[in-house]
């Protein structure tokens, strides 16, 4: 990214104030700062609108000659245009001449915030991502993002005891729920299932396993007493880790574009991780110690397609799929039951079907279709088996309500820690990026070997 530094910006700036006043300063900033970034001594951005200058009106004149003038400066901006820019021009050439390294800038607007040369994909704004990228950089003990960072009211909210076995820095609020929204983006299992903050590493819930029984009486005969039968669901905050480097060019040229990036690497990664847990867990530590769908499921709940090894394209017809949604018990079957599936498989099979039944016109098939299947919106997660798996066995799908069957405990935000050491950093001069969180996934309802629950498997 290109700079310019701000001692050789604010000389052009009052040489173009001197010689044509207020306007001349308006255009000379829109010359100099056409995309580039602004920065002090130590390479650190800056704003551009704190760089001052003074403009002085003619000796003797009145506030209303000065008016005046601005008046007749601002008719006349366009004339002056190349005027304003040949001095600039000229300013410029003194300063490369007398050794002074002349770095462009960039301004967005007037905004207080510099923007990367590219647009940010998972901030609202360049403002937002400028923000994290600041609180990153102060992090790590960069003096002037931390000087910044307590201008702007950005705390650097270290972890709190019994929570700390992570270390580092817990993402501020304003972030996190960028973050969040991200991995629920990208998360199917954070998304659906039903998530419970955790005010303590163990959460344990009550959970019903049999409610009261009604009994026909005859006429002032005593009733049979019957009660509701419950058990416990128990959350345990498990850590997940990621870490990645960054160059330390990267992290000084494009504030704007590395936190963009990092909120996007990690979210997704986060992401990844919370499916293959909550779909695939079995227990081990490669999911956390978390049991998932796959190996929780009641065999009540698992539906044979009777595809085998067979080809999806051709192996399940009509039947096989009466088969997946006769399973279901109804009280599962409201707004929130959704179908889980790969994406190639929903294509080869779902969509296929859909598609051989008739009724769809040239201009629907060329449009495209909503992922939709007798109504239920589809939710793709690519954790799940393709279709080119051939296993017999494999899970093709799931089908029902996520939020009933599966509980997602939060304990903690998400926690990044940078270090100039690890990772062989250092030596390669790089960041390292350390971010955590704590989780735990239950697949709590998920039936029994006599009845199913609010979702169930559909297999090969």
């Amino acid at each position: 990214m290109k700079t310019i530094n701000i001692e050789t910006f604010r000389k052009g700036l009052q040489a173009a104030a001197n010689q044509h006043g207020e306007a001349g300063v308006t255009h000379a900033k829109s010359l100099m700062l056409e995309g580039a970034m602004l920065v002090d001594e130590a390479g650190t951005p800056i704003d551009p609108e704190s760089v001052e200058v003074v403009i002085r009106a003619a000796a003797g004149a009145t506030t209303e000659d000065a008016m005046e003038d601005g008046a007749m400066q601002q008719d006349g901006a366009k004339a002056n245009e190349e005027q304003v820019a040949k001095s600039v021009r000229e300013h410029v050439k003194l300063e490369l001449d007398a050794g002074v390294p002349v770095r462009k800038a960039l301004q967005v607007g007037g905004a207080p915030m510099l923007r990367s040369f590219k647009r940010v994909k998972n901030f609202d704004n360049a403002e937002g991502a400028y923000r994290f990228g600041r609180w990153l950089m102060a992090t790590n003990g960069h003096r002037k993002s931390i000087d910044w960072c307590a201008s702007n009211g950005l705390r650097l909210k270290a972890h709190t005891e019994g929570v700390n076995s992570a270390g580092g820095f817990l993402v501020p609020e304003e972030f996190e729920q960028t973050i969040i929204n991200l991995r629920e983006q990208y998360g199917v299992f954070r998304r659906y299932a039903k998530v419970v903050p955790m005010s303590r590493d163990t959460l344990t819930m009550p959970r019903r396993t049999a409610t009261v029984t009604s009994y026909w009486t005859g006429e002032a005969r005593q009733g049979t007493e019957s009660t509701q039968t419950f058990d416990q669901v128990t959350l345990v905050a498990r850590k997940l880790m990621t870490l990645t480097t960054v160059s330390n060019e990267l992290a000084e040229d494009a504030i704007v574009n590395i936190a963009d990036d990092l909120a996007q690497e990690i979210a997704y990664e986060f992401s990844k991780r919370e499916d293959e847990a909550g779909f695939l867990g079995d227990g081990t530590s490669g999911y956390g110690g978390i049991v998932g769908l796959a190996n929780a499921m009641g065999s009540a709940g698992v539906v044979d397609s009777g595809a085998g090894t067979g080809d999806l394209t051709t192996a399940i017809t009509n039947a096989g799929i009466a088969k997946l949604f006769a399973g279901l018990p109804a009280y599962a079957m409201g707004p929130n039951c959704r179908l889980y599936c790969h994406k190639s498989v929903y294509h080869q099979l779902f969509e296929r079907i859909a598609m051989t039944a008739g009724g769809v016109s040239a201009a629907e098939i060329a449009a495209g279709v909503q992922p939709r299947f007798f109504g239920y919106e589809v939710v793709f997660s690519q954790v799940l088996p393709p279709a080119s798996t051939t296993t017999d066995g494999t899970v093709l799908a799931y089908f029902g309500d996520l939020q009933q069957a599966c509980y997602f405990g939060d304990r903690r935000e998400m926690s990044l820690k940078l270090s100039d050491s690890a990772l062989n950093a250092f030596e390669q001069d790089e960041m390292a990026v350390r971010g955590t969180q704590r989780i735990d996934i239950v697949a709590a309802n998920t039936g029994d070997s006599t009845t199913a629950g609010p979702i169930i498997q559909y297999t090969r």
